[in-house]
């Protein structure tokens, strides 16, 4: 890869001294819940708590790809209207689930409903009422659908925040739980606990919704992260606008915390937004920027022992610090969301020079190479699945990213212009969220 590449000296790693507050008591945090993800399943939004968005063990559909079946969020409902937002489907043993807000004449509900894998077949619907929370209008209950591999677990916005566990054979309530805020991330599930982006996190025992601990540093009390915490076997990983705080998983406290100085138009020097790391083999690979706000950010590696800079990344564009134009015509340099790890290569999303396009970086030097195909978001055997709204319908691609190829496409043509939610890959099938109901890509 010998795409040239900027690089300043981006981040700087902080000891665990500073404001941090930890309320609660971790007891039982690290210990082991015994569940092991098989062929069929995909419990979070990014397949486990590390959110390496790749089946370990999934054939998926491989190349040649066509459309399984396609299902509506609610049973009888084939329209859009009213649907604000979606979850990651979620799969066990065989079984997808796939939550989403949405509005009808008796108000906003979340509803969380259970299809069967192979044939989208629907096997149960519940639907959570939600009511305006004081100042917290913009929660989305749906997005934070996940699972421990026993229960369903989602953000609920009834009578204030909670949350509240769902049996994946019926749907019926298993345990609530109430927050002191709402949350806008996936839950993410590991060794009996459950974590959310509580300001910036707290851990419930999964079995009952007992809250164990909380972290919360007191500084940007309004911030909310989309991106599910990552987790390891020994530490939690949390971002707040520009900071990761590594946080012991035993003792509640922070080990490190690291953050960025990419120049970005809506912060200056104060560094571009993190989104949740990506944990592989001891490195931390965060991306910092947010595409919804068409800002310009990077990415870096640490070590996850100590915070420490490995590399720093990204794509070739104007430099935004001496950028003297309009902001909108900025020939924009970004990666953005989260990546992926495939045989020593990160792949990502990004712009470059105002460009969309997907891009490999180097995961021992960070060098970055633009590729010709689209990519994707989540990958099994060696394959990357992505899906994009063309032609007012939906199509879906398997690529090859080691030989930069696509290798086969399909089409729902049902839906009139789709927006694309998250993704999962489970057995011989890729699922997709959309705003208009959920679609499973099979083998040929």
């Amino acid at each position: 890869m010998d795409a040239p590449l900027r690089r300043r000296s981006l981040l700087r790693a902080l000891g665990a001294a500073g404001a941090a507050t930890v309320a609660g008591c971790p007891a039982g945090i690290g210990e082991s819940a015994g569940f092991e993800p098989g062929e069929t399943d995909w419990p979070s939004a990014r397949f486990g708590p590390r959110n390496t968005a790749v089946h370990p063990s999934a054939p998926g559909p491989g190349g040649d790809l066509s459309v399984a079946w396609t299902a509506s969020f609610r049973e009888g409902s084939d329209a859009s209207a009213g649907v604000s937002a979606i979850s990651s489907p979620i799969a066990l043993d065989g079984t997808v689930f796939a939550a989403a807000d949405i509005s009808d004449d008796s108000g906003w509900q979340t509803v969380v409903s259970a299809f069967d894998l192979t044939t989208g077949d629907r096997q149960w619907e519940r639907s959570l009422p939600m009511s305006d929370a004081d100042g917290e209008g913009e929660t989305s209950p749906a997005r934070t659908l996940g699972s421990d591999g026993e229960r369903l677990v989602v953000g609920t916005l009834s009578e204030g925040p909670g949350l509240a566990a769902l049996s994946p054979v019926d749907g019926e309530t298993e345990w609530e739980a109430s927050l002191e805020t709402p949350f806008e991330s996936p839950v993410t599930a590991e060794g009996g606990s459950v974590v959310v982006g509580d300001r910036l996190l707290a851990t419930y025992d999964a079995s009952d919704g007992r809250r164990a601990s909380r972290y919360a540093p007191g500084e940007d009390p309004l911030w909310r992260n989309r991106f599910p915490p990552t987790v390891t076997e020994d530490t939690i990983f949390a971002t707040d606008r520009a900071a990761i705080h590594a946080v012991d998983r035993e003792r509640g406290e922070r080990r490190w915390m690291a953050s960025n100085d990419f120049y970005t138009i809506l912060y200056g020097e104060r560094g571009a937004p993190f989104n949740s790391p990506v944990v592989v083999d001891g490195v931390a690979y965060a991306v910092c920027g947010r595409i919804a706000n068409r800002d310009t950010g990077g990415m870096v590696a640490l070590d996850v022992e100590d915070g420490s800079e490995l590399w720093t990344a990204i794509p070739e564009g104007d430099d935004p610090a001496t950028y003297e134009g309009d902001p909108e015509a900025f020939e924009q340099a970004a990666f953005y969301g989260m990546g992926l790890v495939l045989d020593d290569t990160v792949y990502v999303q990004g712009m470059e020079r105002g460009e969309w396009g997907w891009f490999a970086v180097d995961a021992a030097d960070g060098s970055v190479e633009r590729m010709d195909t689209d990519g994707g978001l989540v990958a099994a055997d060696g394959l990357v699945y992505g899906v994009t709204a063309e032609d007012g319908g939906l199509r879906a691609t398997s690529v090859d990213p080691s030989a930069d190829e696509t290798l086969g496409a399909a089409t729902v043509d049902e839906w009139e212009d789709p927006w694309v939610g998250p993704q999962a890959v489970a057995g011989e099938y890729y699922v997709v969220t959309t705003n208009q109901g959920i679609a499973a890509f099979g083998p040929n």
